[in-house]
């Protein structure tokens, strides 16, 4: 691929991830995406076969995003207490520094016909299992209290998830103020005895 190939389909990229956000995805047109790179609607069929192609792009590129890191920390020498906070915070920094990616991510999904989507639901059941694994984990250990781990997961996730509805980069907290608020939040839930997030 040519590097100015490479470049159109990037910013490509991008304003699709814009406008899906902004307008939703049945909303947006071919003809807008052309329009916002400042190119003729034709011209976008050498970059991508169709709005469809781009939205499985963009949901692939969500989920690979959401789920690096789990199964390295998952794989580390660290106690489930330390393994589960990490997790948490990467899950709530990556909301927030890729606020429109994500948001598209959790929004659109379900527009992408089944056969389309199982590669991306496949991740994202890899990401739920390993962080119910932790939480397993914990409860065998002794460090977590003995909670029903998939709703707890389910819960999680969801509040995690939330973050893109409601954070503004200029808020009054940055990505990393708010990722350890929520991640404590949750780890004193879910810690045996006194439930402190926190040594």
């Amino acid at each position: 691929m040519s590097r100015q190939k490479a470049r159109r389909e990037s910013q490509l990229l991008d304003a699709a991830t814009h406008l899906f956000r902004e307008k939703g995805y049945h909303n947006t047109s071919m003809q807008d995406l052309a329009d916002a790179l400042g190119i003729q609607k034709a011209s976008l069929y050498y970059y991508v076969e169709s709005k469809e192609e781009l939205l499985l792009r963009l949901l692939e590129r969500g989920s690979s995003l959401l789920g690096a890191r789990i199964d390295q920390i998952y794989a580390a020498d660290l106690p489930p207490v330390e393994k589960l906070r990490r997790v948490l915070e990467n899950h709530a920094m990556t909301v927030m520094e890729h606020l429109n990616l994500i948001s598209v991510y959790i929004q659109e999904y379900r527009r992408l016909p089944p056969e389309r989507l199982g590669e991306v639901l496949a991740e994202r059941k890899h990401y739920e299992q390993v962080l119910m694994r932790i939480l397993e984990d914990g409860i065998a250990s002794g460090d977590f209290r003995p909670v029903n781990v998939k709703i707890v997961m389910l819960g999680v996730l969801g509040m995690l998830n939330w973050v893109h509805q409601w954070f503004s980069p200029a808020g009054e907290l940055s990505p990393q103020e708010i990722a350890t608020i929520l991640t404590d939040l949750v780890l004193r839930g879910v810690l045996a005895g006194s439930g402190e997030g926190r040594d």
